[in-house]
């Protein structure tokens, strides 16, 4: 194979020329997973209200009132459409460890697939194609013990699969002639089936122009609906004009206190309420603010696409949902990882150390979760400094730094005069 072009060089011939490399690396990624599985404070506890809100359907219960308590004695709602638990059924018809043996494979799969496809699209990457597989197999156990990804693992949650599901429909074969095997936007509709919150990525497809994906993905996600509809009428019901408009407004009790204070929940809203803006004021700073980032966000996805750079810009869409949502989960930011490998990868292939510097810093930051670091739960939030204010939300503020970052970008093309226009070679253009 000495002499062919890197993209002539099929998948399983890559696999096969760095096999010895890979198997290194998958014993390193077994004993990240055996580490993560140790450490598991927290008894898979969302993977058992997916079983407990499935085991519900199958039985023709209500799903979203009075669902018994988990193993642990949590009594947890199940928050997702309909269409969510028949999705999650399979797992309420097995033992609780073996489903969460399969939400973990699954998990691992996703990961995996995520990292390999933001790679291929990644701007830095396009002399390398030939060391793709390598450094996405180098890169899956240091992802696997970020913290999001971590406690999507041990709370057996499925944030993972969300970001693979947005991840593969928008990025994977968006560079070169071949075609995907399903219409773009069909993933996107169903990851938003299973959660709403992957509705935010329309705005991708919307910045590329893409009406086609728009529709597919809304028609995907309207099926799900009907689906739901047509197999638990009831519960639809209760989800659609109920549930819905109230799931934002969770708590855990004597454990964490109010959702919108918790030192978990990595929102914009949430920073403003441990900050104490007062009650009256918080919804119009809240809005104001989300603007604000919508716009820092557009900017920087717009820039991205100029420089054909649709990881990027897929990338500063999820940041900008992360923030914008009133509840952010520290676990939801696994869309981090992308981010970091963007930020590293395209700073020490520039040379530019200063930035891989910051993006180094940020991982530490990602790995170490330093939300957890400070008084917190019970409220106690609210008593923060300013010093642990900045700590407590590092999350929000690493992801407003990305986002000007990008931003600013956009602006010094602007006044430069140096945009930098997609090769329709380079990138698949979408058509409407």
């Amino acid at each position: 194979m000495t002499g062919r072009n890197p993209a002539e060089i099929t998948l399983r011939e890559r696999l096969y020329q760095q096999r010895q490399l890979i198997a290194v690396i998958a014993v390193c990624e077994i004993v990240a997973l055996i580490t993560v599985s140790a450490i598991n404070p927290h008894d898979h506890i969302d993977g058992e209200v997916y079983r407990l809100g499935a085991r519900a359907w199958l039985d023709g219960k209500d799903i979203y009132q009075n669902l018994p308590p988990t193993e642990s004695g949590m009594a947890l709602p199940f928050i997702y459409p309909p269409f969510a638990a028949i999705v999650f059924s399979p797992l309420a018809l097995v033992p609780k460890v073996a489903s969460t043996v399969i939400i973990s494979l699954t998990t691992h799969l996703a990961l995996l697939a995520t990292l390999y496809v933001v790679l291929s699209a990644s701007t830095f990457m396009i002399a390398h194609r030939d060391k793709i597989v390598l450094v996405t197999a180098a890169i899956l156990p240091l992802a696997t013990v970020t913290e999001p990804v971590l406690e999507t693992i041990t709370y057996a949650q499925i944030n993972v699969v969300l970001m693979a599901l947005v991840a593969v429909d928008c990025l994977w074969r968006i560079r070169g002639p071949k075609k995907l095997p399903y219409p773009r936007g069909m993933l996107i509709g169903i990851a938003a089936g299973l959660k709403l919150t992957p509705l935010v990525f329309l705005l991708f497809l919307l910045l590329r122009r893409d009406g086609r994906s728009i529709a597919v993905a809304l028609g995907t996600f309207a099926a799900t609906i009907v689906l739901g509809v047509a197999l638990a009428f009831e519960n639809a019901g209760q989800f659609w004009f109920k549930q819905m408009l109230a799931t934002s407004n969770v708590s855990f009790g004597k454990l964490t206190g109010d959702a919108s204070t918790y030192a978990g929940n990595q929102s914009i809203r949430s920073m403003l309420s441990k900050w104490t803006v007062p009650d009256q004021l918080l919804t119009v700073v809240w809005v104001l603010a989300a603007l604000l980032v919508l716009a820092l966000a557009v900017a920087g996805m717009v820039q991205a696409l100029r420089k054909s750079d649709p990881a990027l810009a897929l990338t500063l869409n999820a940041v900008a949902g992360l923030l914008i949502s009133p509840v952010s989960w520290f676990h939801h930011w696994v869309w981090a990882v992308p981010a970091l490998i963007l930020l590293l990868g395209g700073a020490v292939v520039a040379r530019n150390w200063a930035t891989a510097l910051a993006g180094a810093l940020a991982a530490a930051l990602f790995t170490l979760a330093p939300h957890f670091k400070v008084p917190q739960g019970k409220g106690r939030e609210l008593t923060w400094n300013v010093f642990t204010q900045f700590v407590g939300n590092a999350y929000v503020y690493l992801g407003l730094a990305l986002l000007l970052y990008a931003a600013y970008q956009w602006w010094d093309a602007r006044r430069t005069d140096q945009h930098v226009e997609p090769d329709p070679a380079a990138v698949d253009q979408p058509r409407l």
